[in-house]
């Protein structure tokens, strides 16, 4: 995401930085392809980011380069394709002119790996869902936006709608799984838009549905600024919509109130439905080992065989075994809320300098459900405090958006009060190399503060 972008070839060799990035990407089993997109989103990041944000336009990578970079993939992991989760600019991976020989490629490669492929579906033909079918295990992820032809010219610029209607059919009629997913736009195309375009993705089959919660910031034009009581509203929608559809319609980013590990939604066709698991349902206890997150639930149940869960539903409590395989997906979600092995790093942080008073900086979105973890997991002689995202501005409240300016302004805001040994801050906002978005490292910190300097 970016306005400023790093130029990616010079005299027909890649730009060092961008291939740091690339080595990176794959380490965290991302595998760019392309910045290239065929539509013109009105919500992309592109249009509202600062001038001084470092990313990179990736051009259509040879298929020698993709190989190369396809070497360094863990087989144990998921491959991502086409999801913007790297310093790379992501765009739709359909318009590489390899896109079906990658696959295939990838494939012979990593035979038992799953190939996770996000695109807006709109180049998708009957030859191309049917190899999509032979190259499973695959999920792929339909990024939809609209369900109507205005809705798509307003949000997308997609002229002909036609083509992603005809592409959900074929998925459909080939049983592809596949996972839905749109930013949520009703102060732009109104409420029976966003709602339309969820049933849709249901009744095509969808496993799950992402609702992404709009965002802007304050380069943002004011047409596509709104007010922020629109997040409560979408949050409310997509749990209404998971018991209507009996599908998991899940809100990003949104970190929940509490810690309590009750479960959001359960997919069709798993382990979690076949044992009766129930949205809402509250995990209390797995194989009687209490649970203190929704992630601590989460990762133990997936990680066991045939896990008894002790669940509370409503005023009852009572026991479920789910038969599943050790390490297969339990087919129930969860939002995420806080890792118990990040109170251990922060812990371990702690211990390392000797620290008898930490300062840990949280984003605004963090702050709340991190006072609660502090509490439970009795963090010693931790202060919380949230950054404000002067940055971006506008909506933007997510720790991967924070820049180091801003963590030192309410660091040296903190410092006036009180005294620390110690600086945490989120590791959300720094690449690999520890530098944040602008290109500031974390060390910075350290030199404006005088401080020790750790990001967990």
């Amino acid at each position: 995401m970016a306005i400023k972008s790093r130029i990616v070839y010079v005299n027909g060799k890649m730009n060092n930085d961008c291939y740091r990035y690339l080595l990176a990407a794959v380490q965290e089993n991302v595998l760019p392809l392309t910045s290239r997109c065929n539509v013109s989103c009105i919500f992309c990041s592109n249009r509202q980011n600062p001038p001084t944000v470092i990313t990179h336009r990736l051009p259509v990578l040879p298929l020698t380069s993709v190989l190369e970079l396809a070497a360094f993939l863990d087989p144990r992991r998921k491959v991502i394709i086409g999801e913007s989760a790297t310093r790379l600019d992501e765009g739709e991976p359909f318009t590489h002119p390899e896109i079906m020989v990658i696959l295939q490629n990838l494939r012979r490669l990593l035979p038992q790996t799953t190939l996770a492929v996000t695109t807006n579906g709109t180049l998708l033909t009957p030859p191309m869902v049917q190899t999509l079918v032979e190259l499973q295990p695959l999920e792929l992820t339909i990024s939809l936006n609209s369900a109507t032809a205005r809705g798509r010219y307003q949000l997308m610029g997609d002229r002909a709608p036609e083509r992603v209607w005809t592409a959900l059919h074929l998925i459909k009629r080939a049983k592809l799984p596949f996972h839905g997913s749109l930013v949520a736009m009703p102060h732009q195309v109104g409420w029976s838009d966003t709602a339309a375009t969820v049933r849709c993705l249901a009744e095509h089959g969808a496993l799950t549905i992402r609702v992404f919660l709009p965002g802007y910031t304050k380069y943002a034009p004011p047409a596509l600024q709104f007010p922020l009581n629109l997040w409560s509203e979408v949050i409310t929608r997509a749990q209404e919509w998971t018991r209507q559809y009996n599908v998991p319609v899940i809100p990003e980013p949104y970190l929940p109130e509490d810690l309590m590990p009750s479960i959001w939604g359960v997919m069709q066709n798993t382990p979690a439905q076949s044992a009766g698991l129930l949205p809402e349902d509250v995990i209390l206890a797995v194989n009687r080992r209490s649970m203190r997150t929704r992630v601590e639930a989460f990762q133990t149940v997936e990680a066991l065989q045939n896990p008894l869960l002790t669940i509370k539903r409503g005023e009852q409590i009572t026991t479920i075994k789910l038969h599943k395989a050790a390490h297969q997906a339990p087919g129930f979600v969860m939002l995420y809320d806080f890792a118990p092995r990040r109170a251990a790093e922060i812990d371990r942080a702690v211990k390392r300098f000797r620290a008898a008073k930490t300062l840990l900086l949280a984003s605004e979105f963090a702050y709340d459900i991190l006072q609660q973890a502090a509490a439970k997991f009795a963090l010693p002689s931790i202060v919380i405090r949230p950054v404000v995202n002067h940055f971006f501005g506008g909506s933007i409240k997510a720790a991967g958006l924070l820049v180091v300016a801003d963590m030192l302004a309410a660091a040296q805001e903190a410092l006036t009060s009180a005294q620390y040994d110690l600086l945490l801050v989120p590791r959300e906002a720094f690449d690999s190399q520890l530098l944040d978005l602008t290109g500031q490292a974390v060390h910075e910190l350290e030199n404006a503060l005088s401080l020790p300097v750790q990001a967990v």
